[in-house]
């Protein structure tokens, strides 16, 4: 992404890398996804690499409810004075506190089964879910198209979670695509659709990475893999 206008890629290492999306205009500054707890450090640093101060973040878009997702999000809210929180209205009521995060109830229902270190991660999930309430400002539908950083459009792509969304960056054609998709990198670099063993409906998430593909993106970011020039892309 290093040759997209007002677009950086910002990887943030720690459990696996992460590929969280920068976007910016004159008045706004647009982080895509907030990194897993404890790495609001790193993620001010990135920012701060591409020439900004994370204390003027206007927008945090969620893709959807995972751990790996909000982590930092209640720091960057106490960091930045006038941040917003955007996510879908069906993964809304999961991030803001009113439901139990699916993969996080799912795993409660099999405690007794986990092994000793999964079940104390488990409970450190839901510690970390109950004292880091978020706030968020503005629920998301599909087909709309904030006014933000040359437009960005809400593209609603469940299955990974019922209210996952990716987001098409209109001024470079580039998709933000979350956990929609993946890319495997190796001799043969491949756009694979979501990892069954993580999808909460798997018929859903490969229509839904049919969407993504129909769009013909310019390019996509894969939040497990970064970024992947598509075909044809100039």
């Amino acid at each position: 992404m290093k040759n997209v206008e007002n677009a950086a890629l910002l990887p943030i290492s720690g459990m696996g890398t992460v590929y969280l999306v920068l976007l910016w205009d004159e008045k706004n500054l647009v982080l895509i996804d907030a990194g897993y707890p404890g790495q609001t450090e790193d993620i001010v640093k990135a920012i701060e690499t591409e020439g900004f101060d994370a204390k003027n973040l206007t927008h945090i878009i969620i893709t959807h409810q995972d751990w790996d997702h909000i982590g930092c999000i209640t720091d960057l809210q106490k960091l930045a004075p006038n941040l917003q929180v955007l996510a879908h209205e069906d993964e809304a009521p999961y991030i803001d506190g009113r439901i139990t995060p699916i993969k996080l109830a799912a795993r409660f229902a099999n405690y007794d089964n986990l092994d000793p270190e999964m079940q104390e991660r488990v409970d450190g999930q839901k510690e970390h879910y109950e004292k880091n309430k978020i706030t968020i400002n503005k629920t998301l539908h599909d087909g709309e198209i904030l006014p933000l950083c040359g437009g960005i459009e809400v593209i609603h792509t469940p299955g990974h979670t019922p209210g996952h969304i990716v987001l098409l960056h209109k001024d470079s054609g580039i998709i933000i695509c979350g956990d929609a998709c993946n890319i495997k990198w190796g001799q043969m670099v491949e756009l694979k659709g979501p990892n069954p063993v993580h999808t909460h409906e798997m018929e859903q998430a490969t229509a839904s990475f049919e969407k993504i593909k129909s769009r013909n993106p310019k390019g996509i970011v894969a939040y497990h893999g970064g970024y992947l020039k598509m075909d044809g892309a100039k």
